[in-house]
């Protein structure tokens, strides 16, 4: 008869444990499926690059940035060796924002802090560029400026696996997964100008988010961290990031010329829901930039009760609403010249019929200096 049945604490268990394991298809806790070692793997390799960045300087005492820390105002990443990479409304009022890298050696993780110069930005693609220095003027560490990978964002799909750099509430260089949840997106920037091609995610963006880096799955930046729709402002499973083609455009031209240089009609058009209430076949002009391309143009605003002229098409391209509008500008440069197709009010105020002009405009220059 069979004697009593062993505890697993037996040696003779201990020493078929892995064997009864593999036959279960089962792993130690201790052992990475292989896509958790290319996502650890993607965490290395990235980290350096991610940057924190606040009004001041970091207390001492906690080399590691293992704590939360109170001062954070958002996050960047480093665009080459010289440059940091991060999200306007992050360093807007800063004078000199603070940029803390965390650096692997030999003793392990250490946070090194730097003062930066805001070289130029773009309020209206939420985008900034600082300059790291040091405050003896001397060369800054070797290794710590480790620029990431850059890719494209006109052919990224619903769908793609992503990850989210940041440090959200303050909880520095912390890691996000989802996926793309959609392309195409707009989203409106300053002064009223949308921003084309944005990326949505379901990755985890909270607040110290905005400036880090959207990354694909080899580890290539395809977007900026730079908002989430939630009615709490905490994230809801909506976020939303700049397209890379639209940051690195503007990056270097802030970085070569300090301002990004946009095309500009002179015009402010009336609220797209005004122009829908009134049956409009495009978007009305309720005041024109006096001196601007388009006064200078003759187009005419909103004034004495009547009607401003309203934009129908550009370069034969048919305007329905701003977005429409601000989109096709933004595949033209300063000094180009663009035909607005015009429906104008009759000088007979007792007529309802529209006069339908077309009016050549020279664009003039917008920028953030």
């Amino acid at each position: 008869m069979a004697g009593p049945p062993r505890s697993f604490n037996t040696p003779v268990h201990r020493r078929h444990l892995p064997a009864i394991l593999a036959v279960l298809g089962a792993r130690p806790a201790d052992a990475l499926s292989k896509d958790e070692q290319l996502v650890t793997s993607l965490f290395e390799r990235v980290t350096p690059g991610v940057v924190s960045i606040a009004k001041e300087a970091p207390p001492p005492g906690d080399s590691t940035g293992a704590k939360p820390s109170a001062g954070l105002a958002g996050s960047g990443f480093v665009w080459d060796n010289r440059h940091v990479v991060t999200n306007y409304n992050v360093i807007n009022e800063m004078q000199t924002p603070y940029v803390t890298f965390l650096l692997n050696d030999k003793s392990g993780n250490k946070r090194l802090t730097f003062l930066a110069q805001v070289v130029g930005y773009d309020t209206s693609s939420n985008v900034a560029v600082l300059e790291v220095q040091n405050q003896d003027n001397s060369s800054l560490p070797k290794g710590l400026m480790q620029p990431l990978e850059r890719g494209h964002s006109d052919k990224l799909m619903v769908g793609q696996n992503v990850f989210a750099f940041g440090n959200p509430f303050g909880l520095e260089h912390s890691l996000s997964r989802g996926i793309i949840s959609g392309v195409s997106r707009k989203m409106e920037g300053s002064g009223g100008r949308p921003i084309s091609g944005v990326i949505q995610t379901d990755a985890s963006i909270n607040p110290g988010n905005s400036g880090g880096p959207l990354l694909n799955s080899d580890g290539e930046v395809i977007g900026v961290n730079t908002a989430i729709l939630s009615g709490s402002g905490m994230f809801a499973g909506v976020g939303l990031a700049v397209p890379i083609d639209t940051v690195s455009k503007n990056v270097e031209s802030i970085i070569s010329k300090g301002f990004v240089k946009r095309p500009l009609l002179g015009l402010i058009f009336a609220p797209d829901v005004m122009d829908q209430e009134l049956q409009l076949n495009g978007i009305m002009v309720m005041k024109v930039i006096p001196g601007g391309p388009a006064e200078n143009a003759g187009v005419r605003p909103m004034r004495g009760g009547r009607l401003g002229d309203v934009v129908v098409a550009m370069d034969g391209q048919n305007i329905s609403s701003t977005d429409d509008l601000f989109g096709l500008l933004e595949s033209r440069a300063p000094g180009d010249t663009v035909k607005l197709k015009l429906q104008r009010p009759n000088a007979d105020l007792d007529s309802d019929e529209l006069q339908e002009i077309e009016v050549p405009i020279k664009l003039g220059q917008a920028t953030d200096k």
